[in-house]
């Protein structure tokens, strides 16, 4: 695998990130995830699957005096994404374990369980049974789930949140339906945003939310459209995207 790197810009320049330039390469959506998150001072956050850290750094960047822990089972990711913690200068505040999020986490459980305000993840949007694979391998684990992906996700997401937490999910539009059934089993007052390509399109992303044991009612929010009919980035979508300002404002 190659491990050329490239240096870009995030936040209209405010933040540096260090990402390869052949693999898996953070964009709109982990900035738009990071701007979902209500979280506030004082609160502890978990991220699942912190990859080069954009999403945990742009969360910090807008709330300031939170602690985030991440977890990754890249080892090239979690260098990248140490590398991008010091370069923003947010080590005193995210932390990475090694953590394999589909596998076993008994000791992480009994140490960390139910402790987290918020638990965010960008889970695999696609299936290995019914999705093309990327040849390259970085790409494949970041993509490329199973039948069992979102499944275990939510179930660690609970498994780390605490009674009340919120626990928030960017995916593919076509797994909301999946997301719904398994989001309210154990939560309540779910939000969903769906996130349009542009003006009069169908939606192809979706960002939904959950409180751990809530029985609140279920929330369709007004969709986030990112670019008008001439194809130019709305005001909303420039506010988060370069200003890094909250998703409901």
């Amino acid at each position: 695998m190659s491990s050329e790197k490239t240096l870009d810009g995030f936040l209209d320049g405010k933040l540096k990130i260090i990402q390869l330039k052949k693999g898996y390469r953070a964009g709109h959506d982990a900035v738009i995830l990071a701007s979902s998150i209500n979280a506030k001072r004082g609160d502890n956050c978990l991220e699942l699957g912190i990859g080069s850290g954009v999403v945990s750094i742009c969360l910090a960047h807008r709330i300031k005096g939170l602690t985030i822990l991440g977890f990754e089972n890249n080892q090239q990711m979690i260098e990248i994404s140490k590398e991008n913690i010091e370069l923003n200068k947010y080590q005193k505040i995210i932390n990475i374990l090694k953590v394999d999020i589909e596998g076993d986490l008994k000791d992480i459980q009994n140490s960390k369980g139910q402790t987290f305000d918020h638990v965010y993840a960008n889970p695999p949007y696609f299936n290995s049974e019914s999705s093309i694979t990327p040849k390259n391998d970085n790409k494949k684990a970041a993509n490329i789930g199973n039948a069992k992906t979102l499944d275990l996700w939510i179930k660690k997401s609970l498994a780390f949140s605490k009674s009340g937490g919120q626990i928030t999910f960017i995916n593919h539009i076509n797994n909301l339906p999946k997301l719904l059934h398994l989001f309210s089993k154990k939560m309540g007052a779910i939000e969903v945003t769906p996130i349009f390509p542009k003006r009069n399109s169908l939606a192809s992303r979706v960002i939904i939310s959950g409180v751990r044991d809530s029985k609140k009612a279920i929330t369709f929010n007004d969709g986030l459209i990112l670019n008008n009919s001439k194809g130019i980035s709305t005001k909303r979508v420039e506010g988060i995207l370069r200003k890094g300002c909250a998703l409901r404002g």
